[in-house]
């Protein structure tokens, strides 16, 4: 009897860690948990990316309103960029900032891979970022307003129309599979559109 005892309070002390297939399975659990959870989240922050990327868009048109205000034309950037030994001029945030724009950071989509950096119309070339006077000039939005749509629909002011497209971001294509176009308007148009989820 004795000897049963102490056979059974060996088995429980046997039986009190894990096995190994317990815990690689308890492992497994936790990873299919963990990964998951940050899909989910990812998937949060680029929604949350997108409203800011919205918002910035939104300010840039009422920028682009107030330059021609001003002006009496849009804003025209030019098609490549010009290198001068002061650095990289032609873009429209150097138009737009600081007198119509109080923040450089409205120029930066928080989705942009590249940072804020132009991208060269050279194949097989890596982005560059544009300074200026040794101020850099970070911007994630391509404006489609530039000398050379002003020369091919007219000279001069270029007369836009409301549905005319101002501004792309093409940053939210990565995870949303979606591209941002803010027009003349002020509407933002997601192409192609989100589905709600």
């Amino acid at each position: 009897m004795a000897q049963r005892l102490k056979l059974r309070q060996r088995l429980k002390a046997m039986r009190q860690g894990m096995t190994l297939i317990e815990l690689l399975v308890v492992i497994a659990v936790i990873l299919v948990i963990v990964g998951i959870t940050y899909r989910v989240l990812s998937h949060t922050r680029e929604r949350a990316h997108l409203a800011t990327c919205i918002s910035n868009l939104r300010q840039l048109v009422l920028a682009v309103h107030m330059y021609e205000q001003d002006w009496g034309t849009v804003p025209i950037e030019l098609s490549a960029p010009v290198q001068t030994p002061e650095g990289i001029w032609g873009v429209v945030a150097q138009k737009l900032y600081p007198t119509y724009v109080k923040s450089k950071s409205v120029f930066l989509c928080p989705s942009d891979p590249t940072g804020g950096r132009l991208a060269p119309n050279l194949p097989g070339r890596s982005p560059i970022l544009v300074v200026w006077r040794g101020e850099k000039w970070p911007n994630s939005y391509t404006f489609l307003v530039n000398d050379f749509v002003v020369k091919l629909f007219g000279k001069g002011n270029p007369r836009l129309k409301s549905q005319s497209p101002l501004f792309i971001c093409a940053a939210h294509r990565r995870f949303l599979g979606v591209i941002l176009i803010a027009r003349y308007d002020g509407s933002i148009l997601l192409h192609p559109p989100l589905s709600e989820s």
